[in-house]
């Protein structure tokens, strides 16, 4: 075990050769958390790789949380998970830095703007928060089975144009899963991010239930997206999803119809119930789903106009589907095929 003395978080000086060292000598670091004089936090100039199965990366002095921040210069990832076991992340902050670094487009560049990338089975990601991602996403998860992510917080991730001189392409979802595979994400909060809050592409035993999403401040996408071509499967049940006029486009979306490089494909086989949506431009839409059943979810009080080839409100819209199980009544039918205008008609 080891606090990683050699790491300062009390000075402007780039922390990551240190930290790597520990992570490389270690497979307990325990860093000091925030919440003391002068504390600024850990700086990052250089991807973190950890790279020793079972590892645990945390606070020193929990509940309290360390920080880690982006240093101006990154020009990629904070911290890189690639393909470990067993290993977890607590009590630790991620700051992107935002606003102290590059403006100008660049996650159309090549560059990597994440916070985190994660790939492995049976790790645990709790108590962590991940927020001010200059573009892409707060954390990435893909290649992976087996894990839990809980207890969490994605915010404030990303920029609309209308916050960054007109530039787009700067948009952020607070946490993307591309692979779900007897997984559990659960009781987490989301707020204010600018592309997706949560995006989890399914996939066999998963789980995403109890976490909260919430717009009051600045305009997403989407709340919550359900599944993808590349996976099959999933359970999404007991989110609650809620927004202020004109703050969110869609609050639930089940199906890929709306991005073009979805071509046409179908989420297969996810269930999605009992969830609650309000306020966003399209409270739960359907667009691109196979099999799976939508029931007992509640919509109400849709609002506003700023939704993906539509200026027109509702609680519940149906587009693409196949063979699906259940399909929860009260729909308008509604596609969203990227690049198409709004098609709409009343069953």
């Amino acid at each position: 075990m080891t606090t990683c003395g050699a790491a300062n978080p009390f000075d402007e000086t780039p922390d990551d050769i240190a930290l790597q060292a520990c992570l490389d000598a270690y497979d307990r670091v325990l860093l000091v958390p925030d919440g003391q004089p002068g504390y600024v936090g850990y700086l990052i100039a250089n991807t973190l790789k950890p790279k020793r199965p079972g590892q645990l990366l945390t606070s020193a002095a929990i509940p309290r949380k360390a920080t880690m921040v982006a240093a101006p210069g990154l020009g990629d990832a904070m911290l890189r998970v690639s393909g470990l076991a067993d290993f977890e992340i607590s009590f630790i902050r991620f700051d992107g830095n935002r606003e102290q670094r590059p403006r100008g487009k660049p996650c159309v560049t090549g560059n990597d703007f994440r916070n985190v990338e994660l790939t492995g089975t049976g790790f645990h990601v709790r108590y962590v928060e991940s927020f001010g991602a200059v573009c892409g996403s707060a954390m990435t998860v893909g290649g992976s089975s087996n894990y839990e992510i809980y207890q969490s917080l994605f915010y404030d991730n990303g920029r609309q144009p209308e916050e960054a001189d007109g530039v787009s392409g700067l948009w952020a979802d607070g946490l993307t899963v591309f692979d779900c595979r007897n997984s559990t994400i659960r009781d987490n909060d989301f707020w204010d991010n600018t592309d997706v809050d949560l995006g989890v592409n399914g996939g066999r035993s998963c789980s995403v239930y109890r976490n909260t999403i919430s717009h009051f401040s600045k305009y997403g996408f989407a709340g919550v997206v359900v599944g993808d071509p590349s996976q099959t499967g999933g359970e999404f049940s007991a989110n609650i999803v809620s927004s202020g006029y004109n703050l969110l486009g869609f609050g639930i979306i089940v199906g890929c119809h709306p991005w073009s490089q979805c071509r046409g494909g179908y989420a297969s086989g996810v269930r999605v119930y009992d969830n609650h949506v309000t306020g966003a431009v399209v409270n739960l839409a359907v667009d691109g789903l196979n099999g799976g059943a939508i029931e007992n979810n509640t919509m109400r009080f849709s609002q506003g106009d700023r939704v993906l080839n539509c200026d027109v409100a509702a609680d519940y819209t149906v587009g693409h589907v196949i063979d699906v199980a259940r399909l929860q009544p009260g729909y308008v039918v509604r596609t969203y095929d990227a690049g198409s205008a709004c098609q709409q008609t009343r069953p």
